[in-house]
């Protein structure tokens, strides 16, 4: 008897991996084969779920205002009490797509009643507006074995997100979830925020500072059918690496006051050599505050799609040290730091030197990881691919240092009327 009833629980636990553990892993957390923005275009995505809701009508009225389009997955089973919204959806040209005829995980659906679920929503989405969605995005992202099977046999396209700063949560703030998007956006992102299932009234408030911020940053807002698709798993893989490495070392994206992709990012780190005295008479020691510069990505595979990528490269490294100074000066986050800096692979000595950055040569352990996470990065992001790795094989990295009496000195605005 006893063993009869361990076979059952066996039997139990691998079919409910089968059918939703496996499934929800492959598709959900690894997001395999949903929607993901390209990185070369100057695109991003705000979506919305769980509404409509009291909170939809002023979020409209902010896309509104500032001229701006979203995606909302709505839930079928609250639309039909807010039919009204769901027409100004349409008509402000905003994309509907589904998120569930009820708010109800696919962990809770029996395999064979997952058509019937996402059927119904989108009969019911269609019967208000006259249009039937054709993006599906299942409540909190869960899959079953059969979820991916019914999208596609329905025509749907699965869409997930990239940026998640969960304003739903207790405690986040409007400044708290702008700065969390903010921080995080890139070209081919796709933000989750909420317009219903509870108050909203933070992501309202936070709404208008993003769209502002985050075209700042060049991106244009559209909605996900307008997109276009990066097919690339490897990248989509690098981009969930990169959008945790920024929010573990709370780095931040220096907009570019001439438009176009952000070419250079900062953190705040502590100065890692044991001393160096650089050729300005400024000596910098450990544990000194600095400014790490870390070169953009998206910047990065667009300056190096033509032959003349190397002296495209300087000038918006040049025309971008100027909006990294006056981003230093305005900031309290970097305002006692004594040196910015970074290590490149990049070693062309003599602008480097024009620039006013001295070159400390990098060794022991730090030298081949850096060596090793740089080739990859150019591999993935340089516009020749992993073909790159013939020209750059021969490089080795070196820390690129300046201290900020020299940034200011030279590249202030107010400090330079000459740089002006």
């Amino acid at each position: 008897m006893l063993e009869m009833v361990i076979v059952v629980i066996a039997g139990f636990i691998v079919a409910w991996m089968i059918l939703y553990l496996i499934p929800d892993v492959i598709w959900h957390h690894l997001q395999w084969g949903a929607v993901f923005g390209s990185r070369e275009h100057h695109q991003m995505a705000l979506t919305f779920d769980d509404g409509p809701g009291p909170e939809t009508a002023p979020i409209l009225e902010v896309l509104q205002e500032h001229n701006a389009r979203a995606t909302f997955f709505v839930v079928a089973d609250r639309a039909k009490h807010y039919p009204d919204l769901l027409k100004t959806m349409v008509a402000d040209g905003h994309e509907i797509g589904l998120h569930g005829n009820s708010h109800r995980s696919m962990y809770l659906f029996w395999p064979w009643t997952v058509f019937q679920e996402i059927r119904k929503g989108l009969d019911e989405i269609e019967d208000i507006t006259g249009t039937r969605p054709t993006s599906y995005r299942p409540p909190w992202g869960h899959h079953n074995i059969v979820t991916v099977l019914a999208a596609r046999r329905l025509g749907l396209r699965r869409v997930l997100w990239s940026i998640v700063p969960d304003d739903w949560k207790t405690g986040k703030t409007p400044d708290m979830i702008e700065r969390y998007v903010v921080q995080l956006s890139h070209p081919g992102a796709i933000t989750v925020l909420h317009d219903g299932g509870g108050a909203r009234h933070n992501t309202v408030q936070a709404l208008a500072p993003i769209i502002d911020r985050v075209r700042e940053l060049g991106l244009h807002l559209v909605p996900v059918c307008e997109m276009e698709r990066d097919h690339s798993e490897l990248r989509r893989w690098w981009t969930w690496w990169e959008l945790r490495f920024t929010r573990r070392w709370d780095i931040d994206t220096i907009p570019s006051s001439l438009g176009g992709d952000p070419v250079l990012r900062l953190g705040l780190i502590k100065v890692p050599l044991k001393q160096v005295d650089l050729s300005t008479g400024k000596t910098i020691v450990r544990g000194q505050p600095m400014g790490e510069i870390h070169f953009g990505n998206p910047a990065l595979s667009q300056l190096s799609a033509s032959h003349a990528g190397g002296l495209r490269a300087f000038h918006a490294v040049l025309r971008s040290l100027t909006d990294l100074a006056g981003f230093v000066d305005q900031s309290d986050k970097y305002r006692n730091i004594v040196v910015v800096g970074g290590i490149t692979l990049l070693d062309a000595s003599s602008a480097i030197e024009k620039l006013g950055f001295d070159r400390i040569k990098v060794s022991g352990l730090r030298k081949w990881s850096m060596w090793i996470y740089l080739m990859l990065l150019m591999a993935i992001y340089h516009a020749d691919g992993w073909h790159t790795l013939r020209r750059f094989m021969r490089l080795r990295p070196v820390l690129l240092l300046m201290d900020r009496n020299t940034l200011m000195k030279r590249y202030l605005r107010a400090t330079n009327p000459r740089r002006a």
